[in-house]
């Protein structure tokens, strides 16, 4: 299946997708509760003759959601750029008889088009043409098993080719497809919310809740008192600001679509950028063996052939199964170059008999045949599906005695067998009641993929729970997992014993096995079902035979080189193909968790200081001294610029990267950002009570200004401790860097008169004398919160 060139990323196209999807990018800047709030206490400002203040405070709070909606769609045209280098193409037969790769969305009414084994199927349509085509509709009926489709059948869009090849008419355009419509829904930007999301947007509706009740207070307490409506509207403005932190959500979904659009230089592409997350979150790791653990190709290393049948003969019939049933996978064009049937300057082997039917080899049945017009029927597949069909017991003694000599030493092993078509009537979809005789057993290589076992050796220390799952003989399952370093491999279980497995089984015995041996399409679905309820479940796969797994997933992760349906449904692409460029990933995404994590502790301590502070001097009869400009004044020095230093960390790590915590985010970021919020509140309230009368009076207090803004920079300087119990000195020094630039831009700009203005800054500004005291007074309080986290790190 071809994969689209980057030149086509290159064009347009991202920016046309973008401008598609622009809406929903819109409302989430637009329509928030404390925009809402914010431009209905500007209009009130104006209708109550504060016209100046109204302007301005639209003017900033545009400025900021324009700000925000271009970083947005910017981080959303680095995503689609990303997601078109790996969109898939269809092959089209166009009626000329030549055939012309398109892209799937592309399909219209009445067009015809190539299957072949891993496609999905674009939209509904009927068979031209069938060679031994077989189709599981599992993604869209539930019904796992994988059925035959003859000429002049429907099919249905979402449908995968798991056996043979062949022709369809659409039906219908893919745009009007089912499948179309899934695609829309797995395309929106951040539609399904990640467990950070979930509890930032829960933080989002308490606060929302809160900002109710002060609402409620301010103007019960402006009725009582007679005051000022004026001055009630700039209170309930500058405290919609304070406690609801609205960018928290937004830059949380920026945080990850920048984490999505990086990590293309780990060779990990990511397809839904909430996997950012999930990639850091994972307990259960479920693999194949095949490709993951070994590499994704396979040598013959030695053919069997059973007395009674010539080596040639053997060929013919081998060379007669290749070319009858079209069988490509990897395993037979291994077996083909083996024979040399392929090789230059080789003449092909003729077989002598005419090929009547096929039946393509399928993951589900584990095998496939053809039947010849000489009166029997050649069987290629698994030797332990075979093995229980084999009618002499000297055959089935020759048999075990190859696989115990090679099982062992980790090598894969196919069977080929005859049957008798006089007593089957054909070739068998069920070997129920048939006796075998074999042929040969050819023997194959692949060894293990380099640093395999350092990727391996990596999750297992992390926690992660490796799980293999493979349709290949026990022993040699267990013998790769073993040499690729991975634990419990004497846990071993069959498909044909979970076969006899309860539902309940399922839920309590499959976290006790760590190998998977002789497994069909539709146990790894019931695998990895019960295995999510164990914990956060991925599944690493390539064939079409692991596309239900992963879509089941919690997070589904599949080879650049992987067939069609397994790379549509997965969220996040191996694009070297290789299974140890994951831990690089996932070290990046353990580093976004982090800086995420102290992202929303700024906010959340920024908006619960404001909160409490505004209870304390409630309680002592004091308006809120801040009006709705300085808190976005604040917000700058206190969250925006110390925000753009976090965003630079998690793109460009520095230093060891501590694994994410497992904890709940909330648990983990809640108690630190509480701590510092109380002992920052106070301290700004003790600095409110020591101000000038002229400010205590003044609608805007700079002292307090100073005191939130100093406040965010000392949590920032002690969060990376607390959240990732490690700093480098290349951090320390970018605060140290950031301190200095602060205070010098803060100094700056109360200095230029439009500024101040614009900012609703109370004139004249502090002395020197009463701004030095201030800083001494909350440096006091920042070594005493460093303190105290030494004190805890020192109990850890």
């Amino acid at each position: 299946m071809a994969i689209i060139s980057i030149d086509r990323s290159k064009s347009f196209e991202p920016y046309r997708r973008t401008l598609l999807n622009i809406g929903p990018i819109i409302f989430r800047h637009v329509f928030l509760f404390v925009n809402g709030i914010i431009f209905s206490v500007a209009i009130l400002l104006f209708i109550f003759g504060n016209k100046e203040s109204a302007i301005f405070l639209s003017a900033i709070t545009i400025f900021n959601i324009c700000l925000g909606i271009t970083q947005d769609t910017r981080a959303r045209i680095a995503l689609e750029t990303l997601q078109l280098m790996m969109a898939i193409r269809v092959t089209r037969l166009n009626s000329d008889g030549k055939e012309e790769a398109i892209l799937a969305e592309d399909v219209i009414k009445g067009e015809h088009i190539k299957l072949v084994i891993g496609d999905q199927i674009p939209c509904d349509g009927k068979i031209l043409l069938s060679n031994g085509l077989e189709v599981s509709e599992a993604l869209v009926t539930g019904e796992s098993d994988s059925f035959p489709k003859n000429v002049g059948e429907a099919i249905i869009a979402g449908g995968i080719i798991t056996a043979g090849n062949g022709v369809f008419e659409a039906t219908q355009n893919f745009s009007d497809s089912r499948l179309a419509h899934l695609n829309k829904e797995a395309r929106k930007y951040a539609a399904h919310p990640s467990p950070i999301q979930h509890a930032i947007n829960d933080v989002i509706k308490y606060a929302g809740y809160i900002m109710f009740l002060v609402i409620l207070f301010v103007v019960g307490r402006d009725i009582v008192t007679h005051g000022s409506a004026v001055k009630a509207v700039l209170d309930i403005g500058a405290l919609a600001s304070t406690i609801i932190p609205q960018g928290l959500v937004v830059i949380t979904t920026l945080l990850f679509a920048f984490g999505a659009a990086s990590y293309s230089k780990k060779h990990v592409l990511f397809q839904e950028i909430n996997a950012t997350e999930k990639l850091g979150r994972i307990k259960n790791l479920c693999m194949d063996k095949t490709g993951t653990l070994t590499e994704n190709f396979l040598v013959v290393e030695n053919m069997y052939v059973h007395e009674g049948f010539s080596e040639e003969k053997t060929k013919d019939f081998v060379a007669a199964y290749i070319k009858g049933s079209g069988d490509s996978s990897q395993t037979m064009n291994a077996v083909d170059k083996y024979m040399a049937l392929k090789s230059a300057g080789t003449k092909d082997i003729e077989y002598e008999n005419e090929v009547l039917s096929s039946l393509p080899f399928s993951s589900w049945r584990q095998y496939g045949g053809v039947e010849l017009a000489t009166k029997e029927s050649i069987l290629v597949g698994s030797p332990d599906i075979f093995m229980s069909h084999i009618s002499q017991p000297t055959e089935k003694g020759w048999l075990t005695d190859i696989i115990k000599k090679h099982a062992h030493t980790g090598k894969r092993i196919l069977c080929v067998a005859r049957l008798d078509k006089q007593k089957t009537g054909g070739i068998p979809r069920d070997l129920s009641g048939t006796e075998l005789s074999i042929i040969s057993v050819f023997v194959f290589q692949a060894g293990l993929r380099e640093g395999i076992r350092e990727a391996i050796s990596f999750f297992q220390k992390r926690g992660v729970k490796i799980r293999i799952i493979s349709g290949d003989n026990v022993d040699t399952v267990r013998t790769i997992a073993y040499s690729a370093g991975v634990e419990g491999t004497d846990a071993v279980i069959t498909g044909p014993e979970m076969d006899r497995w309860s539902v309940e089984d399922f839920k309590n015995k499959v976290g006790d096995y760590t190998i998977f041996a002789r497994i069909v399409p539709e146990q790894k679905v019931k695998i990895i079902e019960a295995f999510k309820k164990d914990g956060f479940t991925a599944m690493v796969g390539d064939g079409a035979n692991d596309a239900l797994a992963i879509k089941k997933a919690d997070l589904g992760i599949a080879m650049f080189d992987g067939v069609q349906a397994t790379r549509s449904l997965a969220d996040v692409i191996l694009m070297k193909n290789s299974f140890t460029d994951l831990p690089g990933g996932v070290e990046l995404a353990d580093n976004f968790i982090r800086n995420i994590e102290i992202f929303a502790g700024m906010f959340l301590n920024q908006s619960i200081m404001g909160l409490l502070f505004f209870i304390i001097i409630s309680a002592f009869g004091f308006a809120f001294p801040l009006t709705p400009l300085n808190i976005t004044f604040i917000n700058y020095f206190a969250v925006g610029i110390p925000g753009m230093l976090i965003g630079y960390w998690a793109i460009q790590p520095s230093g060891k990267i501590i694994p994410a915590s497992k904890k709940p985010f909330l648990s983990l970021v809640l108690p630190f950002a509480i701590q510092s919020a109380i002992i920052g509140s106070i301290a700004v309230a003790i600095l409110f009570a020591l101000s000038p009368e002229y400010l205590k009076m003044a609608a805007s207090n700079t002292i307090v200004i100073i005191g939130f803004a100093v406040c965010g920079i000392i949590f920032l300087v002690l969060a990376p401790r607390v959240y990732r119990g490690i700093q480098s000195k290349t951090e320390k020094w970018h605060l140290l860097g950031l301190a200095i630039f602060e205070v010098v831009l803060f100094f700056v700009m109360v200095k230029i008169p439009i500024l101040v203005r614009f900012f609703n800054i109370t004139t004249p500004l502090p002395s020197l004398k009463v701004i030095g005291l201030t800083l001494l007074i909350l440096v006091c309080v920042g070594i005493g919160q460093y303190i105290a986290v030494r004190k805890t790190e020192l109990k850890a």
